[in-house]
């Protein structure tokens, strides 16, 4: 059985994260070259508005954050192997004024759009979703999934298949209160948290924490549209990387980080044991990582939003044939993911 790890703070620079053991068969020397790579950036929450703090007083940088966009791009143009860039959402911040939502959220497009490598994919948060429509969003943001739907998946390299969900697919956030989703979903609240506020996790303990609004959940076509997708993924030989904007593994975020129904998506997951490497996510500022009992990869990214001026949080993914490296900057902490089922654990770097 694998040993599951996790890191709950960058401020060392580094993730302290279990060497490999004695036993672990290491990278092979012949894979020097990654099969393809791709850029990382999550929680932009772009604003043009003064710095402020999160509710536990953490400083948030808001215009200095599209700077730490450009600074990526740059930087994945710079490397040219870099074949597409993800976002893992919350791409403007939910105290946006509304009647600059619109034009925050195509600033912040302009500057995906000067990265020359690939596509740029994106993903719902929950401040995506305090700003915008659902259905605008999912234009805006060009997101390749047919209508009424905001999760999809890619083939970006033969042999791998990309799965982004919709996190808020499950959610009050982002609906009207009429809307019968939002309707179930407060019901849904009220039974799991107390508080008056539902944003508060205040009384709940351990992974309960994640029974407030601004989290959500995988509704049941989608959980089903995943099953079939991972399906099919293992017919081919396919290796499957998931990203969601919530964290669905609780090593690598803090409970109130995690996904309402994250068992859900991980008996999945299970269900095509060997097909699934890793699971990527954003939302818990801070980020994470863990490796499951199966093996499977969890890693939280740090967000670009806390960033004071002159620091960066972004990445890229190196794939190889038997491991994932991201190769991080500055605040955003590298991560060596071994793909060899008879590795323990991995090692981090930042």
């Amino acid at each position: 059985m694998r040993t599951s790890c996790s890191a709950r703070s960058i401020s060392s620079g580094r993730l302290m994260l279990a060497r490999p053991n004695a036993g672990a068969v290491r990278p092979s020397a012949s894979a020097t070259e990654p099969l393809f790579s791709f850029g990382v950036i999550t929680d932009v929450q772009y604003a043009d508005i003064p710095d402020g703090r999160s509710f536990l007083g953490v400083p948030r940088y808001y215009r200095h954050s599209l700077a730490v966009l450009r600074r990526a791009v740059r930087s994945w143009n710079a490397h040219g192997g870099v074949r597409f860039c993800v976002n893992f959402g919350d791409i403007v911040d939910g105290f946006c004024p509304r009647d600059r939502s619109l034009a925050a959220v195509r600033a912040v497009v302009r500057e995906f759009d000067g990265f020359r490598g690939g596509p740029a994919y994106h993903m719902l948060g929950n401040h995506c979703l305090y700003n915008l429509p659902r259905g605008e969003l999912v234009s805006e943001l060009r997101m390749p999934a047919p209508p009424g739907r905001a999760y999809y998946d890619f083939s970006p390299w033969p042999g791998y298949r990309f799965v982004v969900l919709d996190a808020y697919d499950f959610s009050a956030v982002g609906r009207a209160r009429g809307d019968p989703v939002a309707a179930a979903a407060r019901r849904f609240l009220e039974a799991r948290n107390p508080n008056r506020d539902k944003n508060s996790p205040s009384g709940l303990e351990g992974a309960a924490r994640r029974f407030v609004m601004f989290n959500g959940g995988v509704g049941g076509a989608q959980l089903r549209w995943l099953d079939a997708v991972l399906r099919g993924a293992a017919a081919r030989g396919e290796r499957a990387v998931v990203c969601s904007h919530l964290p669905v593994h609780p090593g690598a975020a803090s409970p109130t980080g995690l996904m309402w129904n994250y068992e859900e998506v991980a008996a999945v997951v299970r269900r095509h044991e060997g097909c699934v490497v890793a699971c990527l996510a954003g939302h818990d500022h801070r980020g994470g990582y863990a490796v499951d009992e199966r093996g499977v990869h969890h890693r939280t990214l740090e967000a670009a939003l806390e960033c004071p001026p002159g620091t960066d949080a972004f990445g890229r993914v190196e794939v190889y044939p038997d491991r994932l490296r991201l190769v991080g900057s500055d605040r955003m902490a590298s991560t060596e993911m071994l793909l060899n089922s008879s590795s323990d654990t991995v090692s981090s770097t930042g």
